[in-house]
C-alpha cells in the first residue's frame, strides 16, 4: 500500500535523504543507459529549500516499511527570466513584439511605456552589475569595473548557457530590485519589455536617441551601461529551434506567478509502480491550482515543465496532465530540451482536477475518496487512452524507421505500448459486455 506524503519541515528529516538517494540511484540507472543530461540532482539543502519555501512543494510515495518509491518537487514563483523561468519561452519573439504593441489605444502611449521602462531596465542593470562586480571583485581579487571580462568567462567555459553564473545572477538580481522598488504596473511592463534594447526603441522612433529623460544625471555613464547591458541580452538571446504548432497568444500572459512548474518527478527505477509519477504530481498540482484561484484576482494558471526530447517517460507524464503544447529549445550547453505547458483558466479548474482524478481512478486505481466513477465516464476515459496510445505506438514505429536518434533505450517503448493497447481493449470489452448483459 502507497501512502502519498507533502513534505513540511516538521517531517522532512524523515525523507530527506530517502530522497537523495533516490535520485543518485536514478542517476546511477540513467547513466549505464546512456542518458547522461536527463536529469540535475537537486540534493539535500536544494530540497529543503523547496520545503522551506512557500511557493514550493515536494511530495513522495512511501510504501508499507517507509521506503521512498517516488518523489516530485512542484515549483513556483520564480524570479522571472532566470533558468527556472519557463515561461520566456512562449513571451518572445517578433509575434510577441507586436501583440505588446497592439495592447496600447495610442502609438504615443506605446512609445511612452517604452522609453520609460528601457530606462528603469538600465537603471535596474546599474543595480545588478554593481553587486554582481562586488562579488566577483572580492572572490577573484581584481577590481574590474564592467562585466565584459566575466561575460568572455563565461562563453569561454560554458557558451554562456542559461544556467551560467553571470546570467542566473543578472536576471536574479535584476528581478529582485523590480520587486523590491517598483509597484506591480511597473514589474508587468518590465516583463513584457524585457528584451527591448536602444536600437529597437530607436527603430521605433525612427531616429537616433539624444538625451531620454530628465531623470539621468550622468548620460554618458548611463549609455555606457545600456551598451554593456545590451552585449549581454545579445549574447544571452533565448534559441528556439523549431516553429510553434499551437496558438503562441494565449500563453501570453503566462508568468512565474501563475505558472506552476512539473519541475521533477522520479520513480525507484528498481521498482516502478504503474502510475505512481501521476499520482504524486497530481496531488502537488492539485494543491497549487486550489490554492492559487483561492485569491479572486487570479483568473488563469499555466502548468509547465521541461524535459529532454528522448525522455518519453517525462513526456507521458506531462502529456497526461494536458501539457501538449511544446517548444525545442537549447537551456544548457549542449542540452537542448522540451518546454511543455497548457492553460487552465478559473472556471476550467475544477473540471480539470475532477477529470485528472477521474483519470487516475480508472487507469491506475487510486482512488483515495472513494469515489464511484459511472461507466460512461470509465469507458470514455479508456477510449480516449487507447487512441493516445495507438497514436503514440505509430509515431514510434515511424521514428524507429527514419529518424536515428530514436535509439537504445526508446526502442523498449513499443513493445510496452503494445501490451498497453491490449489491457486497454480488455478494459474496454469488459465495461462493454457488462453493459450488454445489464440492456
Amino acid at each position: 500500500m502507497i501512502k502519498i506524503v507533502e513534505l513540511t519541515k516538521d517531517n522532512e528529516e524523515k525523507y530527506l535523504d530517502k530522497i537523495v538517494e533516490l535520485e543518485q540511484i536514478s542517476l546511477e540507472v540513467m547513466k549505464q543507459e546512456g542518458r547522461e543530461g536527463q536529469l540535475f540532482d537537486t540534493g539535500r539543502e536544494g530540497i529543503s529549500e523547496y520545503v522551506h519555501s512557500k511557493d514550493n512543494s515536494v511530495y513522495v510515495a512511501v510504501d508499507e516499511k517507509g521506503n521512498v518509491e517516488a518523489t516530485t518537487y512542484i515549483t513556483q514563483g520564480q524570479k522571472p527570466f532566470t533558468y527556472n523561468d519557463i515561461t520566456k519561452y512562449f513571451k518572445y519573439g517578433e509575434n510577441y513584439k507586436k501583440y505588446i504593441k497592439l495592447k496600447y489605444k495610442s502609438d504615443l502611449e506605446y512609445k511612452k511605456d517604452l522609453r520609460k521602462i528601457y530606462i528603469i531596465k538600465i537603471k535596474t542593470f546599474e543595480y545588478a552589475k554593481k553587486r554582481i562586480l562586488q562579488e566577483f571583485n572580492n572572490k577573484n581579487k581584481v577590481s574590474q569595473t564592467t562585466l565584459y571580462e566575466y561575460l568572455k568567462t563565461e562563453i569561454e567555459q560554458n557558451g554562456y548557457h542559461e544556467k551560467s553564473e553571470l546570467r542566473e545572477k543578472l536576471n536574479q538580481y535584476m528581478a529582485e530590485f523590480i520587486e523590491n522598488n517598483y509597484d506591480s504596473e511597473i514589474q508587468e511592463k518590465y516583463e513584457m519589455f524585457y528584451w527591448i534594447t536602444l536600437d529597437d526603441i530607436e527603430a521605433e522612433f525612427g531616429t537616433k536617441q539624444s538625451k531620454p529623460d530628465d531623470t539621468i544625471k550622468d548620460y554618458e555613464t548611463f549609455m555606457e551601461d545600456e551598451k554593456e547591458y545590451a552585449e549581454l541580452i545579445h549574447k544571452g538571446a533565448l534559441q528556439i529551434h523549431e516553429k510553434p504548432e499551437f496558438e503562441e497568444e494565449k500563453y501570453y500572459t503566462a508568468n512565474t506567478k501563475n505558472s506552476v512548474e512539473l519541475d521533477t518527478y522520479l520513480t525507484n527505477p528498481h521498482n516502478r509502480s504503474i502510475g505512481i509519477a501521476r499520482i504524486i504530481v497530481f496531488e502537488g498540482i492539485k494543491k497549487h491550482i486550489e490554492r492559487h484561484f483561492k485569491n479572486p484576482d487570479n483568473q488563469e494558471i499555466f502548468l509547465c515543465s521541461t524535459l529532454h526530447r528522448d525522455n518519453l517517460s517525462s513526456k507521458y507524464v506531462s502529456e497526461f496532465f494536458g501539457l501538449t503544447d511544446s517548444l525545442y529549445v537549447n537551456r544548457r550547453q549542449g542540452r537542448d530540451r522540451e518546454v511543455h505547458i497548457c492553460k487552465i483558466t478559473r472556471e476550467e479548474a475544477m473540471e480539470y482536477l475532477t477529470n485528472i482524478y477521474n483519470k487516475l481512478a480508472v487507469l491506475y486505481n487510486y482512488n483515495p475518496e472513494g469515489k464511484v466513477i459511472k461507466d460512461s465516464i470509465a469507458l470514455k476515459i479508456l477510449q480516449e487512452q487507447l487512441k493516445y496510445e495507438e497514436k503514440e505506438k505509430k509515431r514510434l514505429v515511424r521514428a524507429k524507421t527514419i529518424d536515428k536518434k530514436l535509439k537504445g533505450i526508446n526502442h523498449k517503448f513499443i513493445p510496452e505500448k503494445e501490451r498497453k493497447i491490449k489491457r486497454l481493449k480488455q478494459q474496454i470489452s469488459q465495461i462493454q459486455d457488462k453493459n450488454e448483459l445489464q440492456q
